[in-house]
């Protein structure tokens, strides 16, 4: 059982407040939106046209993606694994996988035209379709499963190519008025950004037409569906490296652009860009507020100062210059980088006291499952993705992430009782090791591919 948290020496009392709250229901997650699909027992006799080694090509927009440790894993299991995308990286075959890539081409409709997303979409499929067919009629390659991210058109034209393949779409969200808070001073919200987001829907909605099998990683992301949708949908965790992503009580942040002697507190936080969806904003208010309060710990920061989810800013804007103007923070203790090399990264988390993860309701990071992982102290966004993995006070710790007093208290505890925090920190590992350590989902994820196989396609 987690310990009742103290309150922080100079502070209001803090584990009062949040059992009131949590007795109110303030801190709690919405009841899970769905139950993850039991997967099927496989059939004793498995019919396959490439028997002896089953043959999968993932299909992405950009690069191998959430497929890139499956893929290599079911490679070492003896499976033939392709990999297609339209990335323009320089990596080649590797980790026993083929890389194929496709022509993505511009779309003529400036991207601020709703009829942008569309033909986005049409000319992804047509780039994608124009490889398959390449592999199909020139090197007479047939896969018995495709496997794509949809959303972006990519995996549209896999049953025109291979009618006889089974076809699994990838799905992360689905765009509804419920996604996230509207109105919020960062996130303004016009009429035209809702058409936008019907558009978005139409070419994830096509694949409920051609896909076989329907996979999505979380609860919370697949409760954005329609009923009608989400009903055919299977939730399977991506599934985590729980022996790479561990900890390490001996991690000690001590590269070429920031050294934190050993024993000094240690706050983290880690996202793909700067932006509001991820609560950057708010975090960086709570730093200030603590950073007013104390001199004993240091803040470090990965994330590139761009946007990749929601409104682009102007040239020559960003959430780090924009805060920079309205903060008063101590930048001797604040130490910011891009997104550093994953082992790198991996130290970074390792070493922190208490990690921070915000989000508006929105797909979830892999970045919050690798922390708690790694028994990171994750301090965590009251909202619905972030409840799916983490009982606050039991495995982590919840807050309101917009209020910036409430945070910074929460990493104030974090900071002054270390010992209490011990419990959370092994609750956190234990719960991903039972939930999402690849070591188990994978194996699961292959056993249901193969009875795939064995059933005739849509």
């Amino acid at each position: 059982m987690a310990p009742a948290r103290a309150a922080a020496p100079g502070h209001r009392g803090l584990a009062a407040d949040r059992q009131i709250r949590r007795a109110a229901g303030a801190m709690t997650g919405p009841a899970a939106p769905m139950p993850s699909a039991p997967l099927p027992t496989v059939p004793a006799a498995t019919e396959v046209r490439h028997a002896s080694r089953p043959r999968i090509l993932f299909l992405h927009l950009t690069g191998q993606g959430q497929f890139q440790f499956l893929g290599k894993w079911l490679a070492e299991q003896g499976w033939d694994v392709t990999f297609a995308h339209g990335g323009v990286d320089s990596i080649e075959d590797a980790d026993g996988c083929r890389i194929r890539r496709f022509r993505l081409r511009d779309t003529a409709i400036p991207r601020g035209d709703y009829r942008h997303i569309l033909d986005h979409a049409a000319q992804n499929c047509r780039g994608a379709t124009e490889l398959m067919s390449r592999m199909r009629h020139a090197e007479g390659y047939v896969p018995d499963i495709v496997m794509a991210h949809v959303g972006w058109g990519v995996g549209l034209g896999v049953k025109l190519v291979w009618p006889d393949c089974r076809y699994i779409a990838y799905h992360e969200w689905y765009y509804t008025d419920r996604n996230w808070d509207k109105g919020r001073a960062e996130r303004p919200v016009e009429v035209m950004d809702q058409v936008a987001d019907r558009m978005r829907n139409l070419p994830i909605a096509a694949e409920f037409d051609l896909a076989d099998a329907h996979w999505c990683p979380t609860r919370f992301q697949a409760s954005r569906f329609p009923p009608a949708l989400r009903d055919r949908m299977t939730v399977l965790a991506d599934g985590v490296d729980c022996a790479l992503h561990r900890p390490d009580p001996d991690a000690r942040i001590d590269f070429d652009w920031v050294g934190i002697p050993r024993g000094q507190p240690i706050l983290t936080y880690a996202t793909r860009g700067m932006e509001p969806l991820r609560g950057f904003p708010q975090f960086l208010r709570a730093i200030e507020r603590l950073q007013r309060e104390r001199q004993d710990f240091h803040t470090v920061i990965l994330a590139n100062d761009a946007v990749s989810y929601g409104s682009r800013l102007p040239a020559g804007d960003s959430w780090w210059l924009r805060m920079m103007d309205q903060l008063d923070l101590d930048h001797r203790r604040l130490h910011v980088n891009a997104m550093r090399p994953r082992a790198e990264y991996a130290t970074v988390l390792q070493a922190s006291t208490a990690h921070v993860y915000f989000t508006e309701p929105f797909v979830t990071s892999w970045s919050l499952s690798e922390a708690l992982a790694m028994g990171c102290l994750v301090v965590g966004s009251n909202t619905a993705p972030v409840h799916e993995m983490i009982a606050d006070m039991e495995n982590g710790l919840i807050v309101d992430m917009d209020d910036a007093d409430e945070v910074a208290e929460t990493l104030a505890w974090a900071i002054d009782t270390p010992d209490q925090a011990q419990a959370l920190r092994r609750a956190a590992r234990d719960r991903i090791l039972a939930e999402q350590d690849a070591r188990h989902v994978f194996p699961a994820k292959e056993a249901l591919l193969r009875s795939m196989l064995a059933v005739p396609p849509h």
